[in-house]
């Protein structure tokens, strides 16, 4: 009887072993075949499906929605307008709605999509470069990408005006312990005193002086990122790398002009971000979001990215990554979940 069950364990043993192995193979087979790039488009759209999440300010919700509509928000796999209860000299939390959006969304639409990105109206992603860096990661891992800030907890937070994306399991981790009718979330309970208030500070870098570009840089801003940033850390999301392979940015906060090398607005732009910042260029030529787009740089943008063409320009198109095995993710995740900031900027010095 002993010698039965002892084989009987060893057999299981093998069996888990082997189903493993052929999984991992699978997965890297599944991994390297080879797509044809006349399909590379449609086939990403269907196979990394992201749902888009947009706050807009009422005040000008109809014309912004428009814009977004008939511009990139028109390439995600769904896209839902959440209206924000900002209004002018309005300086208080957008959380509870993007909340309330993020449980509505679970509730209703969770089993349909892979990620699900949160944007401003005046934000504008470009969706083939985020499904394209998304598309190696599993979407069951707890993950959060974005252009991340530092602040008073070590993993910092995604700046909402640059957009940020989570992955299935961080809704499903933020809907089962923190939505739940918990407070663990509950910006009562945390100080949002970590940074110079970024309603200030970005509109300020921005160079401009009037109050329309304050409520639009602020739409989403200290409050609201801050806030998911502490929520996802106490639910275990991790923050993953968002900067391409030279450390520069695909998340931006900002239009990339006040970002490029030697602007006298560069600077406190620097002393904020995670990671020390790159001298060499802005940001990532596979750039994701940029933010402060307003009215006819939505179009503007639309024509110069999906219509000019160079001619001689023999720029080769960017493959697809290979999407990570199991074991790959992991330890991944693990080295992320142990990242600290590297940038020793003091904040307005």
């Amino acid at each position: 009887m002993i010698r039965n069950a002892l084989g009987l364990v060893l057999g299981l043993i093998l069996g888990i072993r082997l189903t493993e192995y052929w999984d991992l193979s699978h997965m890297r087979s599944n991994t390297n075949m080879v797509i044809p790039q006349s399909q590379n488009k449609a086939w990403l759209f269907n196979e990394t499906r992201v749902l888009c999440l947009v706050l807009a300010n009422p005040l000008y919700i109809t014309s912004m929605k428009a814009k977004v509509r008939s511009t990139w928000g028109k390439r995600c796999n769904k896209l839902i307008f959440m209206r924000s209860r900002m209004r002018k000299n309005f300086n208080g939390s957008t959380f509870a709605g993007v909340k309330a959006s993020l449980r509505s969304i679970y509730r209703h639409h969770f089993e349909g999509y892979d990620w699900f990105l949160k944007a401003d109206a005046n934000t504008y992603v470009i969706m083939g470069n985020l499904r394209r860096f998304l598309y190696r990661y599993d979407p069951e891992s707890s993950l959060v990408f974005g252009h991340r800030q530092r602040s008073d907890f070590r993993e910092g937070y995604m700046h909402g005006s640059a957009g940020y994306v989570l992955s299935r399991g961080a809704m499903r981790r933020l809907n089962l312990f923190a939505f739940n009718g918990s407070n663990i979330c509950d910006p009562k309970n945390h100080s949002f005193s970590a940074l110079e208030d970024s309603k200030k500070s970005f509109a300020a870098l921005d160079g401009r002086n009037n109050s329309m570009a304050l409520e639009d840089t602020h739409l989403s801003s200290s409050a609201e990122d801050r806030a998911m940033g502490l929520c996802l850390k106490h639910v275990g999301v991790i923050p993953g790398e968002s900067r391409d392979g030279l450390n520069q940015e695909r998340f931006l906060p900002l239009m990339p002009r006040w970002l490029m090398p030697g602007n006298a607005t560069l600077k406190p732009y620097t002393d904020t971000i995670y990671f020390k910042p790159t001298t060499a260029n802005c940001c990532s030529d596979t750039l994701i979001s940029l933010h402060s787009v307003n009215g006819v740089d939505f179009d503007l943008l639309e024509f110069f990215l999906y219509k000019v063409r160079v001619f001689g320009d023999h720029k080769p198109l960017p493959k697809l990554p290979p999407r990570l095995g199991f074991r790959e993710m992991h330890s991944l995740l693990r080295y992320w979940s142990q990242v600290v900031s590297n940038n020793l900027e003091k904040p307005g010095a």
